[in-house]
């Protein structure tokens, strides 16, 4: 009965990555594809048939909302107990647990960047911030910081010329430490590198 949910309108790439139940899979999809149901439909293959517990499942998604909805599909399924967060919020609850402090979070780079774009030269001055903050972004998603950021372009192109936006880049941080505060780029190395500098809570976590 619960096989036939589980298995229940997926097409040929879905039910082959469902049946996968160890070993990792890869799933290369578009927007709407259903990789959500596939992904969901996998985690309630692999603890219905016993493969794993669903309290050794952990499952990382990037939306709150993302990962309402996979608890709430995996519940339909009547798979209970499986523990849906984003990276942020997974990375904050590990940070909170072995360092006992919270930090406090930019809550958006708007609030920083603005000042800064105004005192760039015209018509630069007048980029939407959005785009100054998704290089940014771009950048520390790599693990890069503006001591690096002109060497490692590699090609990409910034919004605006690089030297400015290496300028902006370079501002940006000092304000935020000015502040006090840190962005949800620098909780995930925060966390990163919280795990790499002790063992026992990386131990712990895996």
């Amino acid at each position: 009965m619960m096989e036939g949910r589980i298995f229940d309108e997926l097409n040929d790439a879905q039910l082959e990555a469902v049946q996968a139940v160890r070993g990792p899979v890869c799933i290369l999809a578009g927007a709407g594809t259903g990789k959500t149901t596939t992904i969901t439909r996998r985690i309630a293959q692999q603890v219905t048939t016993g493969g794993f517990g669903a309290d050794e499942v952990f499952a990382v998604t990037f939306t709150e909302k993302a990962a309402r909805e996979m608890g709430s599909r995996l519940s339909s399924l009547g798979v209970d107990g499986v523990r849906a967060r984003t990276f942020h919020a997974s990375a904050l609850a590990q940070y909170r647990r072995f360092t006992g402090s919270t930090p406090e979070i930019l809550a958006a780079k708007g609030q920083l960047l603005h000042a800064i774009a105004q005192k760039l030269p015209p018509p630069y001055k007048f980029m939407p911030l959005r785009d100054l903050a998704t290089e940014i972004e771009w950048a520390k998603n790599r693990r890069v910081g503006p001591d690096r950021y002109l060497d490692l372009l590699d090609g990409h192109e910034p919004p605006i010329p690089s030297d400015l936006m290496h300028r902006v880049f370079v501002e940006y941080e000092k304000k935020k430490s000015r502040a006090g505060k840190i962005d949800s780029e620098d909780l995930l190395e925060h966390t990163l590198n919280l795990l790499n500098d002790d063992p026992r809570a990386l131990a712990m976590v895996r």
